[in-house]
C-alpha cells in the first residue's frame, strides 16, 4: 500500500511541474541618414464643430496617463468624425471615480473644429521670413525678464 502511494506521490509531482520556455531576441539598430526638407502646408479648419465621447476600458484607463487619454479621445473623435488631420480649439470634460488612493478616468468628452493640411509646397521666401518672424515673437513671449527689482518707497 505504501509502495502505490509513493509511486502516487511521485506521479502527481511529475505530473504538476510546469514547462517554461524562453526566447532569446537580438536586436540591432540600422543605420538610416536623416534627412531634412521643408515643407509648408496649409491648415483648413471646418466650420462645423464636432463632439465626442470616448470611453477607456478598465485596462487602459488604469495604465495610461491623463494626457495619454486625452490624445486617444482625441484621435477617436477624428476618425470618428472624417479623419482629420488635427483637432483645433480642443476642450474636453474628464469624469472620473475617485477611490481611496487613485482614482480611474471613466470617460473624456472632447470636443473641438476639425482641420486638414491642404495645398503642401515648398516654402518662399516670403514664408521663411514669416516663420522666422513667428519663431522671434514666440521666443520673445516665453523670455523672462531678469535682474530687474522693484523698490517701493517708504
Amino acid at each position: 500500500m505504501k509502495k502505490i502511494l509513493l509511486i502516487a506521490a511521485v506521479v502527481l509531482m511529475t505530473a504538476s511541474c510546469a514547462m517554461v520556455h524562453t526566447a532569446q531576441v537580438e536586436t540591432t539598430t540600422v543605420y538610416s541618414p536623416a534627412v531634412e526638407t521643408t515643407t509648408m502646408a496649409t491648415l483648413e479648419v471646418s466650420t462645423k464643430k464636432i463632439s465626442y465621447r470616448y470611453v477607456p476600458d478598465r485596462k487602459t484607463a488604469k495604465t495610461l496617463s491623463q494626457k495619454q487619454l486625452i490624445q486617444n479621445a482625441i484621435y477617436a473623435a477624428l476618425e470618428e468624425n472624417g479623419n482629420a488631420d488635427e483637432l483645433v480649439e480642443v476642450s474636453y470634460c474628464i469624469s472620473a471615480k475617485r477611490a481611496f488612493l487613485s482614482k480611474r478616468i471613466r470617460s473624456i468628452s472632447v470636443s473641438g473644429y476639425p482641420a486638414y493640411y491642404v495645398d503642401f509646397r515648398e516654402p518662399t521666401d516670403a514664408d521663411l521670413r514669416s516663420v522666422e518672424t513667428l519663431s522671434r515673437s514666440k521666443m520673445l513671449r516665453q523670455s523672462e525678464v531678469k535682474g530687474i527689482e522693484l523698490h517701493t518707497a517708504e
